[in-house]
């Protein structure tokens, strides 16, 4: 083999092993304070909203190239919503969300339908995901807005999520909320926020 065909294959070698390069790793612990999951329920005469920090969850990202080896996976415990009343946390467990048979709310993705070709640290992108929502036993195709922050502490690298969208509960056989007089609407509105670091390598 020649000077300039070995120079070419090596050349061919590291540009396959730099398209191979796995994607980078993040871990979405509850125990992080920023995280936090709302959902507003709104009637004509009263609104009110429930949260819960209780977000788990993995990202897999290749921020050279967002269009690849893209998963994310997002488990919200609706057990620990919380409303602001006591009597109504119990009525959304048991009567609506049904809790002690579907414990959790998932989403998962593996594809942006719309987001920059790149994400540096310090870069701010809005996107749209291509995903799945499995909430009371029933699993819909959805798509989900976010914002996405790529930065840095110390060594390790995070990304800041947040998003807003709408969930209908009828798509999910949930039961319209009513309290005495109070019918809520169908639609509630869903916002979140979270933080994903980097697995230490």
């Amino acid at each position: 083999m020649t000077m300039r065909m070995r120079i070419i294959a090596a050349a061919l070698t590291l540009s396959l092993a730099t398209l191979s390069a796995p994607a980078t790793q993040f871990l979405i612990e509850s125990s992080d304070d920023g995280n936090l999951v709302k959902f507003l329920s709104t009637a004509p005469m009263e609104s009110f909203e429930g949260k819960t920090d209780r977000i788990s969850g993995s990202v897999e990202v290749d921020f050279a190239d967002l269009g690849d080896d893209l998963k994310v996976e997002v488990r919200v415990d609706l057990a620990s919503l919380d409303t602001g009343l006591k009597l109504r946390n119990r009525h959304m467990r048991d009567n609506h969300l049904e809790t002690d048979q579907f414990p959790e709310a998932v989403f998962r993705a593996e594809r942006f339908l719309e987001a920059p070709a790149t994400l540096a640290p310090g870069d701010l992108a809005d996107c749209i995901l291509d995903g799945e929502m499995n909430l009371h036993g029933i699993s819909r195709a959805i798509q989900v807005p976010v914002s996405l922050r790529c930065g840095s502490e110390g060594d390790r690298i995070f990304i800041d999520v947040e998003s807003e969208f709408e969930i209908s509960l009828p798509d999910y056989e949930i039961k319209r909320p009513k309290f005495l007089i109070l019918k809520l609407n169908e639609t509630q509105e869903v916002s979140i926020r979270l933080r994903a670091w980097e697995v230490a390598k």
